[in-house]
């Protein structure tokens, strides 16, 4: 999803699939406010892009604590 692809966005149950999550660990993201939601005419959506921030985010943090030994 990252890179120069346009834009999307995502229904709460698309993220469970995108992120190969279960619903409680998405819901999760979502209240601790890892992943933040935009409301469009009334729905809740995720912009793609907010997924792309938490997995760079996640890539950071994993490669902080396992860093490659070259």
């Amino acid at each position: 999803m990252q890179g120069n692809q346009q834009r999307r966005l995502f229904q709460k149950a698309d993220l469970v699939a995108v992120l190969q999550l279960t619903e409680p660990k998405v819901q999760w993201l979502i209240d601790t406010n890892q992943i933040r939601s935009i409301l469009l005419c009334g729905e809740e959506r995720f912009d793609s892009r907010e997924i792309d921030r938490l997995i760079a985010t996640y890539q950071q943090v994993s490669e902080r604590k396992h860093p490659l030994v070259q």
